[in-house]
């Protein structure tokens, strides 16, 4: 397992688990955790105890306590490393007008047209890619401003597909 970690939007970590083992930013460190009651656990880092309580979790967002100290973490696993690399990842917090291609490839299907009202979650077209149909579909609710794109157009990565 392989995950990125970011403790308090100022420190990010590597971290890499096999038997019984960490990797930190390449580093190892032998570890064990025992889970006491729900949501409590014991972390033994390199023989250093730490009591851990998970606070919330939200997806990728833990708030943990660590021997009383609280942190929040946000954690990426390789899927969403990978497509963040590839630009596919999306900020929620800031409001979303447009769609881009992820990649380069070609229009297939569209399932909508201006005017249309839209949820999040929505498909909103087909887009072949190397032999895959990637099915793209509604980042946020809004109206279908205006499409970019039509059935059988090819597209490169980051062209405007539709506007909000």
């Amino acid at each position: 397992m392989k995950l990125q970690i970011e403790i308090e939007e100022a420190q990010e970590f590597e971290l890499k688990s096999k038997d019984n083992l960490l990797l930190i930013n390449g580093k190892e460190q032998h570890y064990s955790i025992n889970k006491i009651e729900k949501n409590h656990f014991l972390l033994e880092v390199d023989h250093k105890n730490y009591n851990l309580y998970v606070v919330s979790r939200d997806e990728n967002y833990l708030e943990l306590s660590i021997n009383g100290y609280s942190l929040n973490v946000n954690v990426k696993d390789h899927i969403a490393q990978i497509l963040e690399q590839l630009g596919m990842d999306l900020d929620l917090t800031e409001e979303i007008s447009e769609l881009v291609a992820p990649m380069p490839g070609a229009i297939i299907d569209v399932a909508v047209k201006e005017g249309d009202e839209v949820k999040t979650g929505d498909t909103l077209l087909i887009l072949e890619a190397m032999k895959m149909e990637n099915i793209i579909k509604s980042p946020t609710d809004g109206t279908i401003q205006k499409l970019h794109v039509e059935k059988g157009n090819n597209v490169e990565k980051n062209q405007v597909l539709i506007s909000f």
